[in-house]
């Protein structure tokens, strides 16, 4: 079952928005009583807040992107050989990096 953040990507994308641009404009929350995560706070802009039913239309999607995303260990493991090589890192291993 995929995450509640990667349907939204795909719902988000889906209304045209990039998802990069967006991700402060809505909150996720879990209350910790069983019932999940679900969205808190939603603030974007010119696309309403989806439903269980718009976001469950995108759970294949989602499923397949998440399986085929590199880990975090992965791409950090890639960002210290890269910046040990002096070679350039992607955006998403720069991601990973704490300054």
């Amino acid at each position: 079952m995929a995450e509640l953040n990667s349907k939204i990507k795909f719902y988000l994308e889906d209304k045209g928005k990039v998802f990069e641009d967006e991700e402060l404009n809505y909150r996720l929350l879990n209350n910790s009583d069983g019932a999940g995560t679900f969205i808190h706070k939603w603030m974007v802009e010119g696309v309403d807040k989806p439903t269980d039913e718009q976001l469950a239309a995108f759970e294949s999607q989602a499923d397949d992107w998440e399986a085929n995303s590199p880990s975090s260990a992965d791409l950090k493991a890639s960002a210290k050989a890269k910046l040990m090589a002096g070679e350039a890192l992607t955006a998403e291993e720069a991601d990973t990096i704490i300054l």
